[in-house]
């Protein structure tokens, strides 16, 4: 690839001075910066487009993945709050409509409703927001990063702050930083990504059930009528009577911190989901009218980087149901790996009255003096990562990281010094499910 040198040799404003900067505006930058607010921080969330709600919004992943234990949710306190305030924005008929099991209705969220809920939490906890500010670098100054750089309409800007909470998804503070990263699998590549849209007009008491549909899907396939790699079709329920939500492309081989490789995904996507168009149409009753409710802004990405941290957690703590005393998250959400480069999907469950544990050194980046994370790119390895990634736990990692990130302002403590058993404590008195 051809380059060019490139320096400007200038000055940029500091637009902000806050205690803790959560940048990311998805389910873990809601918890880090409600907690981060409520346990006293000055606290200012950046994201870069017009609202939150990361990929529940702009990626369309409406509905929540299950981390249960014994049918109570396993996220609390922020996870479930936002749910309960989602709630307010429902129409009757739609609550009154509501599966009887209220973890279905919890999972069968609107978007909006999570958008407008998660912006009621912020600014109810205190904390700033700032849109429209997407991040460029970080400054350094004696090892510890002092200041974010961002660029907007206006120009590049600077925000100072003591404490620095990445929740971008992708560790991109983090690797800006100079933090260490793994990248997908063993052989470098990472879960698929996919597109999710919506059909309406559809008649769902003339559905057929999962395995025609299926089947039907194989024979397109074969025929050269669709040419995804998954290997079925994957639908949800929504809360609109005549809506079916589709996560079900398939782009493999992509990465999702390459630019040039996501333009190259949203194109291959919604080539998919032009396939899928017709062959619902033509093939499915129930179908035969049906029509896009809505696409994704953006393709969804199951991983990408994994920022090592102080402490690296693996697959063995799944498979053995690890409990740790300075644990700061619950999960028995499945091993849920997508075939990275084709068909398939590897699954492993755990009993709905067990689980395994998420520990504070996770999330704190190795090396590191001011840094915590609050997304899926915490410091553990691709399988177990295939867990953690769904949106009720990381909710719960960006509320330790709040905490967290308030105890080390107050208490003048680097965040590595911190004790997570103290967090783990803080957490219970909260009401965590610890």
């Amino acid at each position: 690839m051809k380059k060019i040198s490139y320096n400007k040799d200038m000055q940029i404003p500091v637009i902000a001075e806050t205690e803790v900067l959560v940048v990311g505006g998805g389910p873990g930058g809601l918890g880090a910066a409600v907690m981060a607010a409520r346990n006293g921080a000055n606290t200012l969330l950046v994201e870069r487009y017009g609202c939150l709600g990361g990929m529940v919004f702009h990626g369309e992943v409406t509905p929540f993945m299950p981390n249960y234990h014994n049918g109570v949710p396993m996220d609390r306190p922020v996870f479930t709050e936002w749910c309960q305030k989602m709630v307010e924005y429902r129409s009757a008929e739609e609550i009154a409509n509501a599966p009887e099991n209220p973890q279905l209705f919890a999972r069968a969220i609107c978007k909006e409703d999570a958008m407008l809920a998660m912006e009621d939490m912020i600014l109810e906890s205190g904390a700033k927001i700032l849109y429209h500010h997407t991040l460029a670098d970080v400054i350094k100054e004696d090892g510890k990063i002092k200041y974010a750089v961002f660029q907007s309409k206006s120009g590049l800007a600077a925000i100072e702050s003591k404490v620095f909470i990445d929740a971008t998804g992708d560790g991109d503070l983090a690797v800006l930083a100079g933090c260490e990263h793994e990248f997908g699998n063993e052989d470098g590549y990472c879960q698929p990504m996919t597109t999710c849209f919506k059909l309406s007009h559809v008649d769902r008491d003339r559905m057929p059930d999962r395995a025609v549909i299926n089947q039907l899907y194989d024979e397109a396939k074969q025929r050269g009528e669709i040419h995804c790699l998954r290997e079925d079709v994957l639908y949800f329920q929504v809360l609109e009577k005549d809506v079916i939500h589709f996560n079900t492309t398939r782009i493999v081989k992509k990465s999702g911190v390459n630019a040039i490789e996501l333009s190259e995904a949203e194109i291959e996507a919604r080539k998919q989901i032009r396939e899928f168009l017709r062959f619902f149409r033509k093939y499915i009753p129930g179908f035969e009218n049906a029509r896009l409710h809505s696409i994704a802004s953006h393709v969804g990405i199951r991983e990408s980087r994994r920022i090592r941290g102080i402490v690296y957690q693996t697959k063995e703590d799944f498979f053995n149901r690890a409990k740790y005393p300075d644990s700061i998250a619950r999960c028995n959400y499945m091993i849920d790996i997508h075939n990275p480069t084709g068909t398939g999907t590897e699954i492993h469950r755990i009993d709905g009255n067990d689980w395994y544990e998420i520990r504070y050194g996770a999330i704190v980046p190795a090396g590191s003096k001011n840094l915590l994370m609050a997304c899926r790119a915490i410091s553990v390895d691709h399988a177990l990562h295939s867990s953690i990634r769904v949106m009720p736990p990381v909710c719960s990692l960006g509320q330790a990281a709040g905490i967290a990130a308030a105890y080390s302002v107050k208490e003048h403590i680097p965040v590595p010094e911190i004790s997570g058993t103290e967090i783990h404590r803080r957490l219970d008195e909260l009401g965590a499910f610890l």
